[in-house]
């Protein structure tokens, strides 16, 4: 299980994240929802501590990490083993073929060997019908396709978590419909997920858990089925609007 307690994150002086307390349980699919601008990148950022909150703990694993502490690079890798992060941008090396980048994190960070990491990532290109495209380079790809193998990169590292910050947002309907699906398959194999998106119709299928943020603060953190039958005023506006 992942815990957080009372983190709290600001920049030049405003607070983005207001006493964050949550738990994420492991084999589990949870949806942050909330406007533009509510913190919820930033408490994403904050889970993968690319962005160190001042004040805080977060719990996994055997290990409790209380803030403000300096981590280390020991530390932070340490930390960061749980955790895969996908972003908006895809994020992959643009000189390495599809397969080499699937491999670089096993070979340099778990020690894989060549051969073991490339009969890894041959197994989930295939898992995920892009095992022809293992020799392409990233230019390529399309954006779907792209998005897909930064997935199938993260999943690799057989995270206990995968992050994912908006990783639809940059992509046609059909193309992040590709990815959509892909997160919907590793849900229903009972891989433990965070996901922060705008799609509200696809949180619903998807989502076990629901957190639902405003200017930094947690409004609603419950089931999926409980958020959605809220009758809170501001929740069924937000729904209304985007439903």
């Amino acid at each position: 299980m992942l815990k957080i307690k009372n983190l709290q994150k600001s920049f030049k002086g405003q607070v983005v994240l207001k006493n964050i307390s949550l738990a994420f349980q492991p084999g589990e699919t949870t949806v942050i929802l909330g406007p533009s601008g509510s913190g919820k990148s930033t408490l994403l950022r904050t889970l993968d501590l690319l962005e160190i909150p001042e004040t805080g703990s977060i719990a996994i694993g055997e290990r409790t990490y209380t803030f403000p502490q300096k981590m280390n690079f020991k530390l932070l890798k340490e930390y960061r083993s749980h955790f895969s992060m996908v972003f908006q941008s895809y994020n992959l090396f643009p000189h390495l073929t599809v397969l080499e980048n699937i491999m670089e994190g096993p070979v340099q960070v778990k020690k894989f060997s060549k051969e073991k990491a490339r009969t890894l990532g041959e197994e989930l290109l295939r898992k995920v019908g892009l095992l022809d495209k293992k020799n392409a380079h990233p230019n390529e790809l399309s954006g779907g396709q792209m998005q897909r193998v930064a997935i199938v990169r993260a999943l690799a590292m057989a995270p206990d978590f995968i992050l994912y910050d908006e990783p639809t947002s940059a992509l046609d309907p059909e193309l992040a419909q590709e990815v959509l699906s892909l997160i919907k398959e590793l849900k229903e194999e009972g891989r433990g997920q965070i996901l922060v998106t705008h799609h509200v119709a696809f949180a619903q299928k998807v989502a076990d858990h629901i957190v639902f943020l405003e200017k930094g603060e947690i409004l609603f953190a419950g089931t999926s089925e409980a958020f959605f039958l809220n009758e809170s005023p501001r929740i069924k506006r937000y729904l209304q609007e985007l439903l």
